[in-house]
């Protein structure tokens, strides 16, 4: 252990400060906000995000997160969510201060319990399934809660999810994925089958708060109850995206029947209390399976392929093993070139492509 010191009158106690990046200007904003005299700092994993977290924990045994992050307009999202959020009484952690540059701020600390965590520890236990029924449930009527109370003007990323969102997406997958491996690919015939989708999926009515990355990492459990986090990418958007993203996620590899069960939970929702036709949001269904799909791709690309991080290698290999779906299911009849590069995808030489990278 050591010890950093901001003033005469406060100190910091570092378990690993020879790696630990933290900025004094956050001890600072700690120590005013705090108002104490020692504080023990642990940093917190980095995943997929360029923010920095770190747990304070206070003699009392208190503790808290504190987040540094430049990237101001992101900030500036999650603040306002997270006021409307905790206005409306919706599971999330309590933001408590933020400092004047709106670079760091405090929250909550839910500890260190996640939805993934406990399905790993504890297998396909029907209490594992409650777990995620019920946040299946919270994130339904958390959509139907806040179907008017949100401003997307004040989302910093993209306000509704459209076509410019799902270009986007495809072209993270072309970028990251195609073009990494190197594999062959027709630009024309892709980007027309992307324009072709991105028009599909523009014509979803786009009513909801779509949550963005709506994973088992991103729900906490205090209590075994869920929290969300990690929700200042979301935009207004179609019914069915959130659901595919905690379906699907690779680690997390969840029994048809499960998937089965929590669609019909998140479909009757939305049937019985918003007169939602069960044809839209089987629509809708399909083509974020579709997108979602890519997306993760070039997500885990990025994070995988470019950055070299274990955790998305390792989820590029699961997510592969799901992308036969697509074809068995019918859904890329309407994108032969797609159904085509997907039949690519699938075999093992791009699986042996993929295992040739180290962290």
């Amino acid at each position: 252990m050591k010890w950093y010191k901001v003033s005469t009158s406060f100190v910091f106690l570092f378990s690993n400060y020879q790696t630990l990046a933290i900025l004094s200007t956050s001890l600072d904003f700690a120590h005013n906000f705090l108002n104490v005299s020692q504080v023990e700092v642990q940093d917190l994993a980095v995943s997929g995000s360029n923010r920095k977290n770190y747990r304070l924990v206070l003699t009392n045994g208190n503790r808290f997160i504190l987040t540094e992050n430049d990237f101001v307009a992101e900030n500036r999202t999650f603040f306002y969510l997270s006021r409307i959020w905790n206005q409306q009484g919706i599971q999330v952690p309590k933001l408590l201060a933020v400092n004047s540059t709106e670079t760091c701020y405090l929250q909550e600390d839910l500890g260190n319990i996640d939805l993934l965590g406990v399905l790993q520890n504890e297998g396909y236990t029907e209490s594992v399934f409650e777990i995620y029924a019920k946040s299946i449930m919270h994130l339904a009527q958390m959509q139907i809660q806040l179907k008017r109370q949100i401003d997307y003007t004040q989302c910093y990323d993209f306000q509704v999810f459209d076509q410019k969102v799902v270009q986007n997406d495809m072209f993270y997958f072309k970028n990251f994925f195609l073009d990494r491996l190197d594999l062959p690919y027709k630009k024309e015939a892709l980007i027309a089958e992307i324009t072709t989708l991105a028009t599909h999926i523009q014509d979803l009515p786009a009513d909801y708060f779509l949550y963005r990355d709506f994973q088992a990492r991103n729900i906490m459990l205090k209590d075994r109850q869920p929290y969300f986090i990690d929700f200042q990418g979301g935009m207004k958007g179609f019914l069915g995206y959130d659901l595919v993203s905690l379906l699907y996620q690779a680690k997390a590899q969840l029994p048809q029947e499960w998937k089965t069960r929590l669609t019909q939970i998140y479909f009757d929702i939305f049937v019985e209390q918003e007169k939602v036709p069960r044809s839209v949001l089987e629509q809708g269904y399909k083509y974020a399976l579709i997108v979602r799909f890519y997306q993760l791709l070039g997500a885990y690309g990025l994070r995988g392929l470019v950055e070299r991080k274990t955790h998305f290698l390792e989820s590029i290999q699961l997510h592969l093993q799901h992308m036969h779906l697509l074809t068995d299911r019918g859904y890329l009849e309407e994108f032969p070139y797609l159904k085509q590069l997907n039949n690519l995808l699938t075999s093992p030489e791009i699986m042996e492509k993929v295992k040739q990278f180290k962290p």
